[in-house]
């Protein structure tokens, strides 16, 4: 059963490949743990493709080293560990095949990968440093707490447009309890005209949930949604009766930020991006959160924004810690 971390966890193999600090955080708390309490920790985290990580004419402020892959996999490991999370939902992920999968399966990890249909890095194959396969959704679970009962996957509604969209399913049993939990994770389509697919994505997700669990199942969907919080998608979850984690203990506000990036794409012209896009929703009837992973200032992070030295992804982990009731 986890407790709030107040160490991080940064095992050897990993500071011998890392040679900068990575960028300091800390969880804020609402209440204490008590040693009867039974805890879920879990993170969201999109951590940007290997293969999108270029930073010619895409992440303009950001030199080629920083995004290095025999660097770089080694601080996105870190920053899955850091915090030792129990339930972990990874979107762009395109390099399990090649490393996650190891590794991850040496800290009591079990993982569900699920490739993305037509994923951009597709697009990538002739980058032979960097492309490292199609990304898509990898939903991760302590198998020290979790029994597995099932897996599957589906797609979100295709609006025809090149790219297709995934959410992943893990059905649990959080062994303290003998409680049964889904876990699921997903990849929104993405840019701000696009709303209507994303509207429609969120539906289709409420629907398979209304299809195939009753209004007293542990529910949690990690994932970067694409969609800030006045968006038609985020509002959809909460009708049917999901709560943000991050909004509940931040008193009814997300994040002013979960991904910032200096982008030049369409023009010469350097545009900045700070949006808060990602999310950690559970329906709240026996799950309460309790203590969430802080979102540093700008400042604090530096004037060329994400990624960086100090961290690999332009979004920001979330990380929040559910007290679960039977």
């Amino acid at each position: 059963m986890s407790a709030i971390p107040t160490n991080e966890f940064i095992p050897d193999e990993i500071r011998q490949n890392i040679s900068v600090q990575g960028l300091k955080r800390k969880f804020i708390t609402s209440s204490q743990v008590k040693p009867e309490d039974c805890t879920i920790n879990v993170l969201q985290w999109n951590i940007l493709a290997q293969a999108l990580s270029y930073p010619e004419g895409n992440f303009v402020r950001v030199k080629n080293e920083v995004v290095k892959y025999e660097t770089r996999k080694w601080r996105i490991l870190e920053q899955i560990l850091i915090y030792q999370p129990d339930l972990i939902s990874l979107e762009e992920v395109d390099i399990y095949d090649c490393f996650l999968k190891e590794q991850l399966s040496k800290y009591g990890y079990v993982c569900f990968f699920t490739p993305k249909p037509n994923s951009k890095c597709l697009s990538f194959a002739g980058d032979s440093e960097n492309f490292k396969g199609p990304d898509g959704v990898l939903l991760c679970y302590k198998q020290n707490l979790f029994k597995e009962v099932n897996r599957s996957n589906a797609d979100l509604p295709n609006d025809g447009r090149f790219g297709r969209q995934v959410f992943s399913i893990l059905e649990l049993e959080y062994i303290p309890l003998s409680s049964p939990i889904v876990f699921m994770g997903t990849h929104f389509k993405a840019k701000k005209q696009f709303e209507s697919s994303r509207t429609g994505q969120a539906n289709a997700m409420v629907n398979y949930c209304e299809r195939k669990y009753s209004k007293d199942t542990n529910i949690i969907i990690a994932g970067d949604f694409n969609g800030e919080p006045d968006e038609p998608c985020y509002n959809v979850l909460v009708k049917y009766g999901l709560s943000s984690a991050y909004s509940t203990l931040m008193n009814n506000h997300e994040p002013p930020f979960t991904t910032w990036k200096f982008k030049s794409r369409e023009s010469k012209n350097e545009k900045e991006e700070s949006r808060t896009i990602d999310y950690i929703f559970y329906r709240p009837k026996y799950l309460t959160p309790i203590a969430y992973l802080d979102i540093p200032a700008k400042r604090d992070i530096g004037p060329d924004g994400l990624p960086s030295a100090n961290y690999p992804s332009d979004h920001l982990a979330l990380q929040s810690i559910f007290l679960i009731r039977k």
